[in-house]
């Protein structure tokens, strides 16, 4: 069953989770760093990784239902 790779994420990312981070990179990353960064980051791992394995779980079901003889 594939799984959109947002909703694998695990993370509901909202404004209120992103504001702070992205007030810290547009300062040039000077000050504390913001404590949901890690969360931020581990989210965007997991969704990356999920949207490459749903690339190439398509693009193998393409090519099998490409070889599959006409019905």
């Amino acid at each position: 069953m594939k799984v959109n790779s947002l909703v694998s994420g695990g993370l509901t990312v909202g404004a209120a989770d992103l504001v702070p981070a992205v007030n810290w990179a547009l300062t040039g990353f000077h000050g504390p760093v913001p404590s949901n960064l890690s969360g931020l980051i581990a989210g965007a791992l997991v969704m990356a990784i999920h949207a490459g394995y749903n690339y190439l779980a398509d693009r193998a079901d393409a090519k099998a239902a490409a070889k599959a003889p006409a019905a």
